[in-house]
């Protein structure tokens, strides 16, 4: 497979153009989302759809920077910013037989950055907010 999907590019487009129903309908009916913010993943396109949609207002900006094609599967390369902290991420994309997108699994980092996503997160997702520990 040497092309990206319909359905991965509608759903990208549609996060980056912050449109959370467009991106819900490229999502499979038991689509798993595996996030760095959760101890579970999220699981089904009404919760999954929901998760993106408030990563959707979470995010000032949303920018896909690459896309690197496997067989069936994508690494989706990001650039994100909430106010002046940016996330960096590479978002591993599973495509189902009907070109819709049946698994996400988020890496982000720096580790900051993440703490300061999910904290913006947390009330939405009914998640206590998390904090980074320092020792001096």
């Amino acid at each position: 497979m040497d092309e990206i999907p319909a359905g991965l590019s509608a759903f990208l487009a549609a996060v980056q153009s912050r449109d959370a129903k467009g991106a819900a309908a490229q999502l499979a009916e038991y689509v798993i989302l595996e996030s760095p913010i959760a101890d579970v993943p999220y699981v089904g396109r009404e919760q999954v759809g929901n998760v993106v949609a408030r990563l959707i207002d979470a995010f000032d900006e949303f920018t896909v920077t690459e896309i690197i094609v496997g067989d069936g599967y994508f690494a989706v390369v990001t650039n994100a910013r909430i106010g002046t902290t940016e996330i960096d991420g590479v978002d591993l994309v599973g495509i189902n037989a009907e070109g819709k997108v049946a698994s996400l699994s988020i890496h982000s980092r720096p580790l900051r950055a993440v703490v300061e996503l999910q904290n913006r997160l947390a009330p939405a997702l009914a998640m206590p907010v998390l904090k980074v520990a320092e020792e001096l």
